[in-house]
């Protein structure tokens, strides 16, 4: 480009990218979502995707909904929305998502579309009369923020603005000096060619400066192809309850088939011998299908006897036909794997078709091939990112199994170790009933999902930092890592936080002996929560008062004031929700010296007649109240 063009400097959106540690990365991640107006959901806004997502809340409260918006929003068209999939059918639904992470070479390419390091997408969909028909359909666009050129000549929209009529492209990419990128070979200047142009123009230079990008309404689908190519691939795998459909071979559409797709793709293409696979579908389709321009004939001569006879049959009853030409279609190896894989296992033996075996083996399977795609994707390049939807990954999932692919999952979303930073491409989001596949530590990847008649699909979520220091998360991880009950508050109606195990056996039999419960807690909705210390009770405190859960606290005074600093923090902490004091601990409300173990413990309140009416007010006052 001639020197008297100045570019000037664009450098807002890369510095700010680099700020937030965005260059030098290769993942372009599904970071927030807001929907309106889909199934149960009315409104959610900036719902924030971490690398790995838990959905949380109990059932038909929407979880599955937000599943399926994911799916709709990356797939083509409708993404399988139907009429009744409308919250209000007289309203249009909008979905729009924001991603991050965009990689340099894809920022290049993509800048146009960017705000800041990020880049925002919205999908409408309304109900339409369709023209033909006259039904009810859904109609589907995608719009994106777009940002123009700020030198008026970079743009094409801006010219026509400039020059309402027909405007000489000559003669202004001439006056600015940029003739070379967008005239033909024969010297002439279109507006198709000052496009093309300008497209290169603004891949090689990267100091051109940019407007604010705006939401693009001129065009139904304001959104690239190479942009709609560069978003992940969304698998649902849903709750299903008969799970041999989607080992079925018969089908391709499952997620099963699609992960063995993905799997030839990933990792068969780095096999040096994989084009001995493409040369010999190439034979096949030359040994099949007539020759193309410039190619030499190969194809078997019986083929064109069969359509030298289909040719003379149809010609008898239409003579206007003059040939006939047959077309086979041979698959590319990624179809094949799709449709053509039959798994057995040896098990115990014998040698069986998966698809006979039962629906916790067929998961397993699945999983299986989830972990072998995370695997490629770390030695693969240009790989498109996987979003992986999962309703209840615990599902036919033996209870000792179940922490083990929770630590699949993490890994497929690159958290590897005790890691908190997520390195790769690809996504989980789920929906859980279970502890085994929460970690309380870490509930910044946590969304509590509830509904009313009156809000719809709500979802709470916190941020990270709540508890302070790296070193108290430190210490709150250390805390809960050794086992699954801390993470039950997360599906209590209400909680209970207590310093140790004997409280908690107290306040069990208590309940049982009021009546209250028949066996545990879990019968009303309750968590009881072990703390093992009164200084650790805050923590727990922070998060539940961050997802805006109920809880009451069971707090040992042991005979020192309220301003004591292990319990002070405990009162400022309590936000409303309940507290029991015991001016020193409960075995001097039970007349006792001190329960030496766990043990001992249940043998004292084995006995309800031990239980005194002191020890029933404090657990009244403490339970949530009745219905």
């Amino acid at each position: 480009m001639a020197s008297r063009v100045r570019l000037p400097t664009w450098s807002w959106s890369i510095w700010k990218a680099r700020r937030c540690g965005v260059i030098g990365g290769d993942a372009m991640r599904l970071t927030r979502l807001s929907v309106s107006n889909y199934r149960s959901i009315k409104k959610i806004e900036n719902l924030r995707i971490e690398p790995i997502q838990a959905l949380v809340g109990e059932n038909n409260a929407g979880k599955s909904n937000l599943l399926r918006v994911v799916n709709c929003f990356l797939s083509a068209g409708a993404g399988g929305m139907t009429l009744s999939d409308f919250n209000d059918p007289s309203q249009p639904a909008v979905i729009e998502a924001e991603f991050s992470g965009i990689s340099g070479d894809e920022r290049k390419r993509l800048r146009t579309y960017l705000i800041g390091d990020r880049i925002v997408l919205q999908k409408r969909l309304a109900v339409v009369k369709d023209d033909k028909s006259g039904k009810e359909k859904v109609s589907a666009e995608y719009h994106g923020y777009q940002a123009e050129p700020k030198n008026w000549f970079l743009s094409i929209d801006k010219i026509e603005k400039r020059e309402p009529k027909t405007p000489n492209w000559k003669k202004i990419a001439e006056d600015n000096a940029i003739l070379d990128y967008v005239q033909t070979p024969d010297g002439k200047v279109s507006k198709t060619s000052y496009r093309q142009g300008l497209e290169r123009l603004l891949l090689e230079h990267d100091d051109v400066e940019y407007d604010e990008p705006e939401l693009g309404k001129t065009h139904a689908l304001g959104i690239p192809q190479n942009l709609l190519a560069a978003l992940p691939e969304f698998y649902l795998l849903s709750a299903i309850t008969d799970y041999s459909d989607e080992i079925d071979r018969r089908s391709s559409s499952t997620v099963f088939r699609r992960l063995m797709a993905d799997l030839s793709d990933r990792i068969m293409r780095a096999d040096p011998r994989y084009q001995e696979i493409e040369a010999a579908l190439a034979t096949v389709r030359r040994l099949l299908n007539p020759p193309g321009p410039g190619e030499e004939p190969q194809r078997l001569g019986a083929l064109g006897n069969v359509e030298v006879t289909l040719r003379d049959i149809i010609k008898r009853l239409m003579p206007s036909v003059q040939g006939v030409q047959l077309a086979v279609d041979v698959e590319e190896s990624k179809e094949i794997f799709s449709k053509g894989v039959n798994i057995r296992v040896v098990d115990d033996g014998v040698l069986t078709d998966v698809i006979d075996k039962g629906h916790g083996m067929q998961r397993s399977i699945v999983f299986a091939l989830l972990q072998m795609l995370m695997k490629s994707g770390q030695q693969g390049t240009e790989i498109r990112p996987i979003i992986l939807g999962i309703e209840e990954p615990e599902l036919y999932i033996h209870p000792h199994a179940q922490r083990l692919i929770y630590s699949v999952l993490k890994e497929f979303a690159g958290l590897r170790g005790d890691t908190d930073t997520a390195e790769g491409t690809d996504q989980v989001l789920y929906s859980t009933h279970s502890p085994a596949f929460i970690d309380i530590s870490h509930y910044d990847r946590v969304g509590l999902v509830r509904k009313d008649c009156t809000t719809g699909t709500t979802v709470r979520q916190c941020e990270p930092g709540i508890l302070g220091t790296i070193e108290d998360h430190k210490g709150f991880k250390l805390l809960t890592c050794f086992g699954l009950k801390h993470n039950e508050l997360f599906f209590a109606r209400d909680c209970i936080l207590v310093e140790g195990a004997e409280d908690e056996i107290g306040i069990i039999s208590t309940a049982r002996k009021l009546g209250r419960i028949i066996d545990l807690p879990d019968e009303i909705g309750l968590s009881i929560v072990v703390a093992d210390g009164k200084c650790d009770i805050p923590k727990f405190q922070r998060v539940l008062n961050a997802f805006g859960l109920s809880y009451g606290v069971l707090l040992e005074l042991d005979g020192r004031p309220e301003t004591d600093a292990q319990t002070a923090p405990i009162l400022d902490n309590l936000k409303g929700n309940r507290v029991t004091k015991v001016p020193k601990r409960i075995e001097d409300l039970l007349g006792i010296d001190h329960f030496a173990d766990r043990y001992h413990a249940k043998q004292f309140f084995s006995d309800p007649a031990r239980i005194n009416k002191e020890m029933e007010d404090l657990v009244k006052a403490l339970l949530p109240h009745a219905g």
